[in-house]
């Protein structure tokens, strides 16, 4: 975790989630455009996710198992089980832009959201590339790869339940959140690649 926080991405994304805070602080009418920012950035990435699950050469068959089998390197294995992280992932992702399409108010910045669709996209494929080349040397936890991403929901859950159970600001919520699971994400990905993944065995082709 300590080399983690020491480079440069993982600043770049605290000043990029402060840069929220601030836009919000001199725009409280962009709201809806930074949430719909994070929606559009957590469909990219269960997209680039169901990629690398389905991509995956060599899984930890102990870290994730579907129809009570462990997890292979078969195509049929990995379809399944990334084909099922797809649909299940981006249905929650459909019920919150409908809610956000209906409920969160405030002005649209377009520009700002073709800025950070070019950069969410550009990001990703260099993540999955890294990922790609990361793992042919690894076997990769599998069971963390494939429920990481759903730390982006909790953000957009519970500003929906924020204002009618604890009446809070549904912004506050949000942009608490949105920092946390950021972050969390970040420092949860490098430690699939980096402590928590061992070496993979040399398997024939």
């Amino acid at each position: 975790m300590r080399k983690s926080i020491q480079e440069p991405s993982f600043w770049l994304l605290v000043a990029a989630n402060l840069f929220c805070l601030y836009y919000y602080s001199v725009n409280p009418d962009g709201f809806k455009t930074i949430v719909w920012v994070y929606w559009i950035q957590s469909v990219f990435i269960g997209l680039f996710n169901f990629i690398d699950l389905l991509t995956v050469k060599n899984p930890d068959p102990k870290s994730f198992s579907i129809n009570d089998a462990p997890i292979d390197g078969s195509f049929k294995s990995k379809g399944c089980a990334s084909l099922f992280f797809l649909f299940h992932y981006q249905f929650f992702h459909l019920a919150y832009g409908i809610f956000i399409l209906i409920k969160v108010k405030g002005t649209l910045d377009i520009l700002f959201l073709k800025l950070s669709l070019l950069v969410i996209v550009f990001e990703g494929v260099l993540t999955l590339i890294r990922n790609k080349n990361i793992q042919k040397k690894l076997q990769v936890n599998y069971g963390q790869l494939f429920f990481l991403p759903y730390l982006r929901i909790i953000p957009m859950h519970l500003m929906i339940l924020a204002p009618a159970v604890w009446g809070l600001s549904s912004a506050f919520i949000f942009l608490a959140l949105k920092t946390l699971a950021d972050i969390g994400m970040y420092l949860l990905t490098r430690n699939i690649y980096a402590k928590e993944a061992i070496p993979a065995e040399t398997t024939p082709i």
